[in-house]
């Protein structure tokens, strides 16, 4: 049975998530045939990293690319959109034809089966993001044969609405904190002082991030306030699609010596600045659960004026501060965030281990492969 995993994007920041399951698959059971299928020269560079913590894999690697005179417009298209994703599905059917399986850890290769009638394509979802916003909990949830599941969180809402079979799913844990600790990624120095640092990581979702209505004054705060660092690491879609974001930062921003901006370089994906920072200033970005690996203060800004209490989408707004106006609310919650950490690290720690599944006799890469084997051979005898 020949097994794709599919990394279809500009950014490696989805490769953690499922590359280990990958190279695990390939380990545990050499009854399968695992070709690792990417689209991008950064995808190339970390898997190659991961490749390196999993000895002995037997994975096959292909490079998928869109068609030539699509790749010519791209630079100026994706400014507003990501259509390239659906350029190398549309250039690479004969690949995708050849398998039984793919497993991906997005959701836009379910075009493979709405606009390309592969229906017969056995498809698994491992998901990129452990959050808790709405986008992530659509009727595109439910649509796989079977999803690999970072906690029993992801289990109580999908089940919630409807998007759960039985049988469908397997709780694994995440594998990303694996790579993550394997790659010897540890706390990184960025300032040449001892402030307190924050990593600032607004989301690309304009419906809920906090980018257009707050982003530029929370820059603006930093300059103004030169006691305080901060790593401004918002997530990678939101400059690659700069013009539909509205995406842009005045230069003199990255000028001054208590801001490091960062915009989609592979430090934004692999945890460095979740690593580096006191304090996490965000929105409805999952990279908030990354953070709380080792708990720190938190503080959430609410550009929307949302009614969040007892929203399950803004489940994570409780574990810490949220400010509602940059002007007069962020810096006395930055300077009593730590303070308050001792009322919010039980929650914290709750969510985290309702987020993630952990278990010391295995990891979730081994988890997720052997779910993965499980499931197709309940598949072959017809179950």
């Amino acid at each position: 049975m020949k097994v794709g995993f599919l990394f279809n994007h500009y950014a490696p920041h989805q490769v953690p998530h499922a590359a280990p399951y990958a190279f695990e698959l390939s380990r545990r059971h050499p009854a399968f045939e695992v070709i690792i299928a990417y689209s991008a020269p950064h995808e190339k560079r970390m898997l190659d990293a991961i490749a390196a913590l999993y000895p002995g894999h037997r994975c096959q690697f292909r490079h998928l690319r869109p068609s030539w005179h699509y790749a010519l417009i791209d630079p100026i298209v994706s400014l507003k959109k990501l259509r390239r994703k659906r350029e190398v599905l549309r250039n690479n059917l004969d690949f995708f034809r050849s398998l039984d399986v793919l497993v991906a850890p997005e959701r836009n290769c379910l075009q493979l089966r709405t606009r390309y009638g592969f229906t017969d394509l056995i498809m698994i979802h491992a998901r990129h993001g452990a959050g808790d916003r709405e986008g992530g909990f659509d009727e595109k949830s439910g649509a796989f044969d079977f999803t690999l599941l970072p906690g029993r969180k992801y289990v109580d809402r999908l089940t919630e609405l409807g998007r759960l079979r039985p049988g469908s799913y397997a709780v694994v844990g995440w594998p990303k904190f694996e790579v993550v600790r394997g790659l010897g990624k540890g706390r990184q120095r960025f300032f040449a002082n001892d402030n307190p640092v924050v990593v600032y990581n607004p989301h690309f979702d304009q419906a809920v991030s906090s980018w257009r209505p707050m982003g530029l004054e929370v820059l603006e705060f930093f300059a103004q306030n030169r006691d305080f660092n901060l790593i401004f690491a918002p997530h990678v879609v939101l400059f690659k699609r700069r013009l539909r974001h509205g995406a842009h930062l005045p230069r003199r921003y990255r000028k001054l010596p208590n801001i490091h901006i960062d915009t989609g370089s592979m430090a934004s994906t692999d945890m460095t600045y979740m690593l580096a920072a006191d304090i996490y200033l965000g929105d409805v970005s999952s990279q908030v659960y990354e953070f709380l690996l080792e708990p720190r203060p938190c503080v959430f800004l609410n550009g929307h004026r949302v009614d969040w209490r007892g929203n399950p989408f803004y489940y994570h707004w409780n574990l810490g501060q949220v400010v509602d106006d940059v002007a007069t609310q962020l810096r006395p919650a930055l300077e009593r965030a730590e303070a308050l950490q001792e009322t919010y690290l039980p929650r914290q720690r709750e969510a985290f281990a309702y987020t993630f599944l952990s278990c010391d006799d295995s990891t979730a890469a081994e988890r997720g492969a052997d779910a993965i084997a499980e499931f197709l051979q309940r598949k072959r005898d017809g179950q």
